[in-house]
């Protein structure tokens, strides 16, 4: 993107408000400082994250010749060997699933905080916008990795029923002193879901807005909305994705856009689908439809499936037979 953004903000938000959002060169002011460095220091390890996500190869052979030769003990040993650095893994993820909670929950308080409103914040505050976006890009591109690796669940799977068998043969490894019963129960919840990080970002939303009842839900909403809309904007607008510097900038303004529609679907008493919504969701489902399917067909199956609101009444046939 370059130089600072130029984006006129979505007509049902704020009628001819124009404000700048720079996803790329935003720097923290004095103020934005102990919050921005505080998220930084979670965002500084994602990169890595996603890097050993990528690499994830699995376990599949030493358990197929394991399950296949359950008398054979030297294999038994090969299988297990191989599962749990892989399990120590999957731990690490997890875990960073619950920094990234607590990251979401400092920028939301920063955004949403009085005596500003949510677009005021955005457009003052665009180091911690930049980092908002940054935990959404991050979030879809896990999830993602982790629908197309059933390797994942085939793993964990396999390093839970021999944590069972040992104890049923009083054997205990030292893997489980890693990946105690207690932990594998939370990893186990985690990993089924279809979209873990995701999940994990929209409760960590929802229970931002729960706790928080002397702030007007709309704040944290027009928060997202607003987020939304910039990015679509952006998107649809060639004037703005000419000045794109970054090949990946249109990815990345896709996923966020997604990942803030879905929190407002998760967080809106009746969602980003009804006709209320302050989110153009016509607009953006158009915006994701004219790029090429490979890129984001994974951003319409996390509309289709993690969203709360798509298959209510309120929602218009139209959006429906867009997202089918």
């Amino acid at each position: 993107m370059g130089n600072l953004l130029k984006v006129l903000a979505c007509a049902e938000l704020e009628h001819g408000q124009i404000f700048f959002l720079d996803f790329e060169n935003a720097q923290p002011t004095e103020a934005e400082t102990a919050v921005w460095n505080q998220v930084n220091a979670v965002l500084e390890v994602a990169h890595g994250i996603l890097a050993e996500l990528q690499s994830y190869n699995g376990a599949g052979q030493e358990i197929r010749e394991a399950i296949q030769n359950p008398c054979d003990l030297k294999l038994q040993e090969q299988a297990w060997n191989a599962v749990c650095p892989l399990v120590a893994k999957l731990k690490r993820f997890y875990e960073f699933s619950l920094r990234l909670e607590n990251a979401l929950r400092s920028l939301l308080e920063a955004l949403t905080s009085p005596p500003y409103a949510p677009m005021q914040h955005l457009e003052r505050e665009q180091a911690l916008a930049k980092q908002f976006a940054e935990i959404l890009h991050f979030t879809l591109s896990f999830d993602e990795l982790k629908m197309t690796n059933p390797a994942i669940q085939n793993d964990f799977s396999y390093y839970r029923r021999t944590l069972s068998r040992n104890r049923l043969n009083n054997l205990q490894h030292d893997a489980e002193n890693e990946v105690n019963n207690e932990m594998a129960n939370r990893m186990s919840l985690f990993y089924a879901e279809a979209t873990p990080m995701l999940k994990t970002l929209s409760n960590a939303t929802t229970k931002f807005v729960s706790e928080n009842k002397t702030l007007p839900i709309e704040d944290t909403t027009d928060c997202l909305s607003t987020m939304a809309c910039v990015c679509r904007v952006m998107l649809e607008t060639p004037e703005y994705r000419c000045r794109f510097t970054n090949t990946d900038t249109m990815l990345f303004c896709m996923r966020v856009m997604v990942g803030v529609i879905i929190l407002y679907d998760h967080v809106h008493p009746v969602g980003a689908f009804a006709k209320t919504s302050k989110i153009d969701m016509k607009g953006c489902i158009k915006v994701l439809k004219e790029q090429p399917s490979n890129s984001v067909e994974g951003l319409l199956n996390a509309l289709r499936y993690t969203t709360r609101h798509l298959n209510d009444d309120s929602t218009s046939k139209q959006i429906r037979a867009m997202l089918q």
